[in-house]
């Protein structure tokens, strides 16, 4: 049997907020079923010239609000059109059968059994990650405190052993003052047991002398302070290129070096023939003129230098000192002789066998036997001195050492094995070379032939040139006659302290026993100070440790504490873990249950859907469906007010900064002014014009404000193509449980948001109309459903 059924439809309940827009909609209708629309804003004039946004923030205000109506509208029609659709979709949707309602009941059972083993499944998980972090946690919490704990008792320790360290410091101060106090306690007792019994005469004395020593003393140091030292020379190499300047040249004795020092020649150059390092530069030279012979004292002077320039080198290589003693350089004075008589130039005496016999045999005499003899030569020198022979013998011995590739380093390894050694000057003439070298250095190194120990012979020569020397290179000074007076004074003192002592010494004798008792008392108290002291460092320590013991007792104690801690963090989470299994276990046999009960009940009344069970159904699934497409309409209309409030109020604060901006620079002189055009296609447009920019809005799709003083530039969509609202309704399956579905099992309706940037459809006067005939409602419209 059929029967009517009114469908009430969802009234369109959003139609109203187009009235609060403040937009008046103009139609202009060219020919039948065509129609344009224009959107004029209405207006107030700016309450400032110099403030053109308050008018474009109306007008954009008004244009949000017209693009939410068309939101609104567009839902409301979309709302309708999917009622009907489903209504028509019940209409064809038949009676079930007592199979498919057993169908459908052993479905839903199979469907409420895999969700409760799901729910149980997600809940078991879920307890076994509670479970898990929660026991993570316990450790990473035992990790921390004990980290801590270590952290707390390193601080205490380190802590008591500063305290331990101030406190011995104190100690020792105490025990310094003290004792400091014990010595002037003794002094003070002495002295009133001497009182009267010295003669003062014998202080006196001692202070005169001493006042004398200060007084002759600072004359010296301040006649020294105003002395000047001469630098000390340092080799050069260029390898003969150029002559040799500055630090590298010897202009007065004071210029020499006492002690030997690297040329620093490339290893390319040590091959070569070599040239001088130090340059000979002497100035108003004193010393004396060598011409001939040279005397006993001359060569003596001279070797003690060669001496003092070899050991300096011996003491960088960590060798002992060469002996250089009076048979040695006595031995070597006559070898030179017996080299000039036989004008052996610049040749080794082993080249001539009987200059060499004859050698050997002045060696003997002195108990000596040879070693090495090294030569150097020297360049003829015009108006030849002492001071130019020892510059002669520094660049030799130099070569020697520093470039004697040539040599396969015979000369340096000479000096380096010599024992005793002597150099004296051979005066070289009628020899073939005597035109070049007209003066040769004559190095002989000995042996001892009877093996003594050659630094105990008491003929031994001290070289002297590096105190001479270095003497030397200071200029002004004090005087001899100062300094020995300071001596002197240095003496009185002594002496006059000395006849203190024994006047002193013999005023003791008479108070001995008197003496004895302050010196016993002094070392009683002594004694007690340094008692005192080890009591106090002893106690110190006996502190120090007793706080080490209290660290490591609270360590101790803290990291039990945190065992259990995490020991009870891991219980309480197994506890939860099982206490959240029960719980899941029991709602899922319980879910297991309800849903076998369900099954039960349904499947013992399946039967044939009569017609009225049928309307009944399709009438409570549409109830359903338009009361949940009313809910979507009145959540759109909720939150458009919402935003349309939110985007109003910053449009008012924006034009409120802007006066205020305006307000507080008086006389800005920005001018706007605006000119409506029209396009050829109708749309209208906007010219802006401003001082100093000028605005391009998008013709017919988008007006754009113009940012000024802070002002934010916003696009409005003003007409734009036609966009449709969608609302997905559930499809009506022919056998289904007549229930209402929840929202989940269908498929999600979603509504324009007027947050969202959309294309606001354009109005028609025939859209307006049916606009106007859906705000009635969908009452006047019925279908019949069988």
């Amino acid at each position: 049997m059929n029967k009517s059924k009114v469908i009430s439809t969802t009234a369109l309940v959003l139609g109203g907020l187009m009235a609060t827009t403040g937009t008046q909609t103009l139609v202009h209708a060219d020919t039948v079923g065509q129609a344009t629309t224009g959107t004029q804003t209405t207006k107030s004039a700016p309450t400032s010239a110099s403030c053109p946004e308050e008018v474009q923030a109306s007008q954009t205000v008004t244009s949000y609000a017209t693009s939410q109506g068309v939101v609104a509208s567009q839902a409301a029609s979309q709302a309708t059109s999917d009622t009907q659709s489903y209504a028509s979709q019940l209409d064809t949707d038949p009676a079930k059968t007592a199979d498919q309602e057993r169908t459908d009941a052993t479905n839903a059972k199979t469907a409420a059994d895999a969700a409760a083993d799901k729910t149980l499944t997600t809940d078991s998980n879920n307890a076994a990650n509670v479970q898990s972090q929660a026991t993570q946690q316990a450790h990473n919490n035992k990790t921390n405190a004990d980290n801590q704990a270590a952290t707390n008792q390193a601080t205490t320790e380190a802590n008591a052993k500063t305290a331990k360290d101030q406190a011995d410091a104190n100690a020792a101060t105490t025990k310094t003052n003290a004792d400091a106090q014990a010595a002037k306690t003794k002094a003070d007792e002495m002295s009133q047991a001497q009182s009267g019994k010295l003669d003062p005469k014998y202080t006196v004395a001692v202070t005169d002398a001493q006042n004398q020593l200060n007084a002759d003393q600072a004359a010296v140091d301040q006649a020294n302070a105003s002395a000047t030292t001469a630098y000390t020379a340092t080799p050069g190499y260029n390898g003969g290129t150029a002559m040799l300047t500055g630090i590298h040249s010897i202009q007065s004795e004071k210029n020499l070096p006492t002690t030997l020092a690297d040329p620093n020649i490339p290893a390319s150059d040590v091959n070569n023939i070599p040239y001088d390092f130090y340059q000979e530069a002497l100035k108003n030279d004193t010393s004396d003129k060598i011409n001939g012979d040279l005397t006993d004292s001359q060569q003596k002077e001279l070797a003690d230098y060669a001496i003092t320039l070899i050991n300096s080198w011996r003491k960088n290589q960590g060798l002992d000192p060469v002996v250089w003693t009076q048979q040695a350089q006595d031995a070597n004075l006559e070898i030179v002789k017996l080299r000039e008589t036989n004008k052996m130039g610049d040749t080794h005496n082993y080249t001539n066998t009987d200059v060499l016999t004859q050698a050997q045999a002045i060696m003997a005499k002195y108990d000596l036997q040879a070693y090495h003899e090294n030569l150097g030569t020297m360049s003829n020198y015009n108006n030849l001195t002492m001071n130019k022979l020892k510059i002669g013998i520094l660049n030799s011995i130099s070569a020697m050492i520093y470039q004697d590739g040539l040599s396969n380093w015979g000369h340096r390894e000479a000096f380096r094995g010599a024992q005793l050694i002597g150099m004296s000057v051979q005066y070289n003439t009628g020899a073939s070379d005597s035109d070049m070298f007209p003066y040769i250095f004559v190095f002989e190194s000995f042996n001892s032939q009877d093996g003594e120990t050659l630094t105990t012979e008491p003929t031994a020569l001290t070289p002297t040139s590096a105190q001479t020397i270095e003497a030397l290179r200071t200029s002004g000074g004090a005087t001899a006659a100062q300094l020995q007076a300071v001596a002197n004074d240095k003496v009185a003192v002594t002496n006059a302290q000395q006849a203190l002592t024994d006047a002193t010494n013999a005023v003791n004798q008479t108070i001995a026993s008197q003496l004895t008792t302050i010196n016993n008392k002094y070392t009683a108290q002594l004694q007690a100070n340094a008692d005192a002291y080890q009591a106090t460092l002893a106690q110190n320590e006996t502190t120090y440790q007793n706080a080490l013991a209290a660290a490591g007792q609270t360590y101790s104690d803290a990291l039990t504490a945190n065992t259990a801690n995490e020991t009870a963090q891991i219980a309480q989470a197994q506890t939860d873990y099982d206490t959240a299994i029960a719980k899941a276990t029991t709602a899922h046999d319980a879910a297991i249950a309800a849903a076998q009960k369900t099954f039960d009940t349904a499947y013992a009344a399946a039967h044939d859907e009569t017609p009225a069970e049928r309307d009944a159904r399709h009438a409570e699934l549409l109830t359903a469906f338009k009361a949940s497409v009313d809910t979507k309409l009145t959540n759109l209309k909720t939150q458009q007010a919402v935003d349309f409030a939110a985007f109003k109020a910053a449009q008012d604060k924006l034009v409120a900064d802007c006066l205020a901006s305006h307000q507080t620079a008086s006389g800005d002189g920005n001018q706007t002014a605006s000119k409506p055009t029209t396009t050829t296609d109708g749309t209208s447009q906007t010219t802006t014009t401003d001082q100093g920019d000028q605005l391009n809005p998008q013709t017919t799709t988008t007006a754009t404000t113009k940012q000024h003083n802070n002002i934010v530039p916003l696009n409005v969509r003003k007409t734009a193509a036609k966009q449709p609202v969608s609302v997905v309704l559930p499809n009506v399956k022919p056998v289904s449980d007549s229930r209402v579905q929840p929202a989940a099992a269908t498929k999600t309706t979603r509504l324009p948001q007027t947050s969202e940037r959309r294309h606001g459809a354009s109005a028609s006067l025939f859209g307006l109309m049916l606009l106007s005939l859906s705000s009635l409602g969908y009452g006047l419209l019925r279908r019949k459903v069988r």
